[in-house]
């Protein structure tokens, strides 16, 4: 950043900076201390508050047209680069619309043009806590027992499921996570957070509704390869909800399910659990996510956490007036939040399936205790009275002690029961178009039977035949009574 040196300035230094970073045609003379300061200024100075400095600015008598050009140029490239403020903040857009009423006032139409904040798409859907699915053009017919899914199918819908989420946050859910220290008022991170612990629940609840070990095991097998697709993708960030699963006490305590895995597995399991826990501040992690192109996607818990010790370690201001930016912990912030709104800019490559999804949201959506979950592996594998072997064969996540970070264990999952039903009522739209085979509205008990263990939200209905029905309806399965033609 060559306008701007110091270690630290006042507010109004930083923005004559950024103002002088244009000429009067608008070239930009210093991009990264702009982006720097319009990403970063929230950290101390509202943007109301900066559109309202700039407006100021403009009507002093001291005023230039030169400079006045180059207030409206930083105004442009404020709102294209940050489009989303303008049109979820109607404060601020309002702000910049008396700049430009007073351009137009003084006969400055020119400058005026410059500022067009009507323009500025919705951005609605990044408030919106439900997981938006667009109707897919192309649609392929596939399995949608998660047991018959291809790896890579199912890694796809993952990555697919979770970069649409992530999509939705904002600076100012970071900047509040880190002010706060947890995610309190801040439902969009907090649901994201919530969908990578659905993630590793449910692939607990996969395993565990087998009723042999060795069905267990295959589900476990099966799931490790999906790791090894996430990898492959880039997306560690779903990988390390996976590998969390799979290295649950839940999982892997089952001794028996355990001696089932090929020791191919076992190593291949042990070099991901590796690459994703926490030694050497998670340096493995760090390096290979270093050396990625095109999509990755970050374990945003790691990142989150490095921001959290940049803000604990340094203060905002390095005066006790408050007078001047502490501008090493500035660039500090705006390196590791530069890094994280790249991502949203690179989306993965994958023709998802809209049927598929759907499933996968419901199965996500569902909740259950860590203690919950762990009665129902005792269920499966009782805790043995025999002495341990003195030799036990090595195992998935026993190698040594799991190292997983479960950086997400405050978030404290919340089922909302209206975003519940609409995803409920998807789902069994999806089920009756791909498992109806024959189109009478009905599911029968051969074709329930066929998907019921897929899927741990339809396990509630493992006592079915309390009225001898052999045929269940719609409603049925939206928690209206059971209707059967016999």
């Amino acid at each position: 950043m060559d306008s701007l040196s110091a270690e630290s300035a006042t507010v109004d230094e930083l923005v004559e900076a950024c103002i002088n970073a244009f000429d009067d045609t608008g070239k930009l003379k210093d991009l990264s201390l702009v982006r720097m300061f319009l990403m970063m200024h929230p950290w101390y100075l509202p943007s109301i508050d900066l559109a309202k400095k700039l407006l100021l600015k403009s009507q002093e008598e001291s005023c230039t047209a030169e400079l006045r050009s180059r207030i409206c140029h930083l105004v442009k490239f404020w709102i294209s680069e940050f489009p989303v403020e303008f049109n979820l903040n109607p404060a601020l857009a309002e702000q910049i619309r008396d700049l430009r009423d007073q351009l137009n006032t003084e006969g400055n139409e020119q400058e005026s043009q410059l500022i067009d904040v009507e323009s500025v798409p919705s951005y609605k859907w990044k408030r919106q806590v439900t997981q938006r699915v667009p109707s897919m053009s192309k649609k392929r017919k596939m399995s949608l027992l998660f047991e018959h899914l291809d790896a890579s199918e199912l890694a796809e819908h993952l990555t697919y499921l979770e970069y649409k989420s992530y999509c939705k946050i904002l600076f100012q859910d970071y900047h509040s996570f880190v002010r706060h220290g947890c995610t309190v008022d801040n439902p969009i991170l907090e649901r994201f957070i919530m969908l990578f612990n659905s993630v590793s629940q449910w692939i607990q609840l996969m395993v565990l509704s087998k009723p042999t070990a060795q069905q267990r095991a295959t589900v476990i097998t099966h799931f490790v390869r999906v790791a090894q697709k996430l990898l492959q993708l880039q997306n560690f960030n779903t990988l390390m909800a996976v590998v969390g699963g799979l290295s649950n006490s839940s999982i892997s305590r089952l001794k028996d399910t355990q001696a089932q895995i090929s020791n191919d597995i076992n190593k291949i399991f042990n070099s991901l659990l590796d690459l994703v826990t926490s030694c050497g501040n998670y340096s493995q992690y760090r390096r290979r996510f270093s050396e990625c192109s095109g999509f990755r996607f970050p374990i945003l818990g790691v990142h989150l956490k490095d921001l959290i010790a940049v803000h604990v370690a340094l203060p905002d201001w390095t005066d006790d007036q408050k007078t001047r930016v502490n501008l090493t912990k500035t660039q500090q912030l705006y390196s590791i939040l530069h890094e994280l709104a790249l991502v949203q800019t690179m989306p993965p490559n994958i023709d998802a399936n809209t049927d598929l999804l759907n499933l996968l949201t419901v199965s996500l959506d569902q909740y259950h205790t860590e203690d919950e979950i762990y009665q129902l592996s005792l269920q499966r594998e009782p805790r043995s009275s025999k002495p341990a072997n003195s030799n036990p064969a090595p195992s998935l996540a026993t190698k040594r002690p799991s190292m997983v970070d479960e950086w997400a264990a405050s978030v404290k999952p919340k089922a909302d029961p209206a975003i519940i039903t609409k995803h409920i009522e998807k789902m069994v739209d999806s089920v009756f178009k791909n498992f109806d085979t024959d189109g009478d509205g009905y599911i029968s008990r051969e074709e329930f039977e066929s998907i019921r263990n897929n899927f741990p939200y339809l396990s509630k209905f493992g006592e079915l035949d309390t009225n001898q029905c052999q045929f269940w309806t719609r409603g049925f399965f939206l928690g209206q009574q059971p209707l059967s033609p016999w």
